[in-house]
């Protein structure tokens, strides 16, 4: 769904939280760089991404910390 901002919209956190996650994997981001975090929209109310947090989500710092995301990008990459 898409927001009057343009942006994409998720209706909950963790559906948002797992979109950024997967843009991650699918696009190859290096961890310091693309969407960072995720936010409630003061128009429409859903979820969208932000690159400006100072904050990385924690689901996504986890998995960058423990290996998880380099792994499976790797993997997406065989794909």
């Amino acid at each position: 769904m898409k927001c009057q901002t343009g942006k994409n919209s998720y209706s909950t956190k963790s559906l948002a939280e797992t979109a950024l996650i997967d843009i991650h994997i699918h696009r190859n981001f290096p961890p310091d760089q693309g969407p960072q975090n995720v936010y409630q929209c003061e128009f429409c109310g859903g979820w969208h991404f932000t690159s400006k947090s100072q904050k990385r989500n924690v689901r996504l710092q986890e998995m960058i910390d423990f290996g998880e995301m380099r792994r499976l990008q790797q993997a997406r990459r065989w794909e």
